[in-house]
């Protein structure tokens, strides 16, 4: 049975801004003050992570108590970043995070924002936009004539390499290692809709692999297959129908098809499923009801070699019902997973997030507000995605000046 976390009030917002200010207020009071030893290294295990930046400049001897508090409290949890696009020309028009170990958010302010838009030329083509792969976080932009992605924490380094031999309109893109694959998406005019494509960062030439299993044929697009992938393998699974298959990127072949079959323990069934990597598990996560009523939301874990799913828990019923009362008829709710966390949110209009840790075999659920959501910005479009950001994360950041990040106040 889930273990259910405490239910963040109505006005976590107020109280997630509010623990910002009294970061900074205590960073203050630490730097007049003549503490030092274990008493400032404990001190410190309080702070956020982007403050222990602005902490570890103030001195060598502090720079020691935040090396030696991160040993303490590592802050390991991954972010849910969302970016926000212009429903019209797709240009970038904010960034924001939730950090679930400091339980606040911040604006991310970009300074090469050129990487995340899309220029006029490109906007002409069929499938120009910023997205995400929802796997080991990777973001791309795919045209006629280029092909550019990134996948470190906060999206500073940027591959650029000239477009996969096939065009592609809705592809699936996945990250595997030093490696990322391009398959299916193709246009109707192409020979092979199965076609797959991998691009090494190394050698920066592109493969051309075995095509994807002839099952996948009516449903190789991004918008029916969830993925799931490590350095070596990827995962895919048709999101109605639970057909899975795996790939392996050393021999570029795939293997056989299965059907997962679930135990749901209850009289409705799973109409929507998603997979994605929380830690070492293959986890995926069962949409139950059907599409126009969510009635639950159900996790299994999934044996990466026999492909039989253990039941791991199911969303506290009190949070199905605001994600049932969030999502529009028009968007099913998605997932993206990092570490032993799952996010849970409304791809149309991410007002409100709900996250699952993986603790001893045990769920962990909460939820959060976010504060920089308004009527208007749910006109645009969303980009999401999760990564865990450390402390060199945020200092390389910081030192090329292309991101400035603040907890968001009220």
């Amino acid at each position: 049975m889930a273990k259910t976390a405490k239910t963040i009030p109505q006005d976590r917002e107020k109280t997630g801004s509010r623990q910002g200010d009294e970061a900074q207020e205590l960073l203050l009071l630490l730097q007049e003050a003549p503490i030092h030893g274990d008493v400032l290294e404990t001190i410190l295990t309080r702070l956020p992570m982007l403050d222990m930046v602005a902490a570890s400049r103030v001195s060598k001897a502090w720079r020691g108590a935040v090396s030696t508090s991160l040993r303490i409290s590592p802050r390991v949890k991954p972010w849910f970043i969302v970016y926000t696009l212009h429903h019209r020309n797709h240009s970038l028009t904010s960034a924001c995070a939730f950090d679930p170990a400091s339980r606040v958010w911040l604006r991310i302010d970009i300074g090469d924002v050129h990487q995340f838009t899309t220029n006029t030329i490109a906007a002409s083509t069929a499938s120009p936009a910023l997205r995400s792969s929802h796997s080991q976080h990777l973001l791309y932009k795919l045209s006629a004539g280029l092909f550019s992605f990134s996948f470190d924490a906060l999206h500073l380094a940027w591959h650029k390499a000239e477009a996969p031999q096939v065009w592609r309109q809705d592809p699936i893109v996945a990250r595997l290692g030093s490696r990322v694959l391009v398959a299916g998406g193709t246009c109707d005019f192409v020979d092979d809709p199965l076609a797959v494509e991998m691009y090494d960062t190394g050698s920066r030439r592109w493969e051309t692999c075995e095509p994807m299993p002839e099952l996948l044929k009516d449903s190789a697009t991004s918008t029916w297959l969830s993925t799931a992938a490590t350095n070596s393998r990827l995962y895919l699974l048709e999101k109605r129908s639970r057909l899975i298959c795996s790939f392996d990127a050393e021999t570029k072949t795939w293997g056989p098809t299965f059907n997962l079959i679930l135990n749901t323990n209850a009289p409705v069934a799973v109409f929507h499923s998603i997979i994605g990597f929380a830690g070492d598990r293959l986890v995926l996560v069962g949409l139950m009801g059907e599409p126009e009523e969510l009635q639950g939301l159900g996790l299994w874990e999934v044996d990466q070699v026999t492909y039989e799913c253990r039941k791991l828990g199911e969303m506290p019923p009190a949070m199905v019902e605001s994600l049932r009362n969030a999502n529009s008829r028009l968007s099913t709710p998605s997932a993206s997973m990092e570490g032993d966390f799952i996010y849970v949110y409304n791809p149309s209009n991410p007002e409100q997030i709900f996250f699952c840790e993986l603790k001893e075999g045990k769920c962990q659920w909460g939820e959060a507000m976010n504060p920089m959501t308004n009527i208007r910005s749910r006109m645009h479009r969303f980009v999401f995605t999760c990564s865990r950001v450390g402390m060199g994360d945020l200092q390389k950041a910081m030192a090329t000046g292309n991101r400035r990040l603040t907890v968001e106040s009220e």
